[in-house]
């Protein structure tokens, strides 16, 4: 995953500012379900460039870290925010080897489980983010959508085209393009609701939900986004740790 970032950091940066899915969609489903989080402390896996990392510290959070495998994401990250005083922490972390960094109270992973290769790498990731969590504390991910279905209601329209694999297997091959220019292809695996959901809860995590994603409620995004909110290529799921007894 490290050599697949370093090579499209640049490209995938710039796409990822600009797509309107991500502000719309994907971020308005985030912020909802983290709800206020002025004076918390978060950390952001499979940070990349720091997208989500530097909006959640704009909203109020006292602390927030920034954690990805790809050394070129977080130079890119480092980049953006040089001058902005924002003070968000970066650092290179595979996240299925990720120490402890510290005891917050929410974890972000927007696309980190769909890379792991196993099932022993995912639970090794929700190891990671457990062990960083404070007691009660919540994960917030979104994870590509194991029931998309490619010959429905496309997202092509959206500048999105995923290819599952046609035998849905677990840990299959996926890729993912998004039409910027230049396109812009995205390798992963294949892995199934059930097998998220035993990965987390044998990692320790509890309250296991999911979240459809949604769009911001102005009339004109709810009309364009209508055909991909019924065939949703991500979705999002949220988690706690268990509070001290």
């Amino acid at each position: 995953m490290a050599m697949q970032y370093d090579k499209i950091s640049d490209a995938y940066s710039k796409a990822a500012n600009q797509f309107v899915f991500k502000r719309v969609v994907e971020c308005y489903t985030i912020l909802k379900i983290l709800g206020p989080v002025e004076g918390k402390s978060v950390l952001d896996v499979a940070c990349g460039d720091g997208y989500y990392s530097r909006l959640l510290r704009q909203r109020g959070a006292a602390r927030v870290v920034g954690v990805d495998v790809s050394e070129q994401m977080i130079k890119t990250a480092r980049e953006r925010d040089a001058g902005a005083g924002l003070g968000v922490e970066y650092r290179v972390h595979d996240a299925a080897d990720m120490p402890v960094l510290g005891s917050f109270d929410w974890v972000t992973a927007a696309y980190l489980l769909n890379y792991a290769s196993s099932r022993e790498q995912m639970l090794r990731m929700c190891q990671g983010m457990f062990a960083n969590l404070a007691p009660g504390g919540r994960l917030v991910a979104v994870v590509p959508n194991a029931d998309f279905d490619p010959p429905g209601p496309s997202p092509v329209k959206y500048g999105i085209v995923m290819r599952p694999p046609e035998d849905r297997k677990e840990g299959g091959a996926t890729t993912l393009d998004l039409l910027v220019d230049p396109p812009i292809t995205i390798r992963f695996f294949y892995w199934s609701r059930s097998t998220h959901e035993q990965a987390l809860a044998e990692a320790g995590f509890g309250d296991i939900h999911w979240h459809p994603l949604e769009c911001s409620p102005e009339p004109e995004h709810v009309e364009f986004w209508r055909d991909y909110l019924g065939n949703q290529h991500s979705i999002a799921l949220s988690c706690r740790k268990p509070p001290l007894a």
